[in-house]
């Protein structure tokens, strides 16, 4: 089984997509089906187990290079296999918080629309 140690969040400033990593990680962490949540990586890569697998959540740069599109961006996702698990696992787990307006899983993909308005994309795939 995958273990990582968690980000220590009292050692470091987090940038934005660290710390919408770090409410990601706790958000999943609450699933019953979901297991060893951790926040990881440079990037704010989120591990998880569920349905018998250890999965990555990888954050995507959007056309213009960030991670965070505003809200008139159209989001592109694309097709993959990892989508049982984004639609039966992540997307009613993020519907449920309050600092998710939309949760669209397409394939390996899934575009996340913050209360914000602002919205970024995030690519599913097995853990190495």
């Amino acid at each position: 089984m995958l273990r990582l140690t968690p980000i220590d969040r009292a050692k470091s400033p987090l940038t934005a997509v660290d710390e919408e990593a770090v409410r990601l990680a706790d958000v999943l962490e609450d699933h019953p089906g979901v297991s060893g949540v951790t926040d990881s990586g440079v990037q704010g890569d989120i591990v998880f187990t569920a349905a018998g697998r250890s999965w990555v959540l990888d954050f995507q740069d959007g056309p213009n290079g960030e991670v965070f599109q505003d809200p008139a961006d159209a989001p592109a996702p694309a097709d993959g296999p990892a989508a049982d698990v984004l639609r039966d696992v992540v997307v009613p787990t993020l519907l449920a918080h309050s600092a998710y307006r939309a949760a669209i899983a397409d394939g390996d993909t899934i575009t996340v629309r913050l209360d914000t308005g602002r919205h970024y994309t995030l690519a599913l795939g097995p853990a190495a």
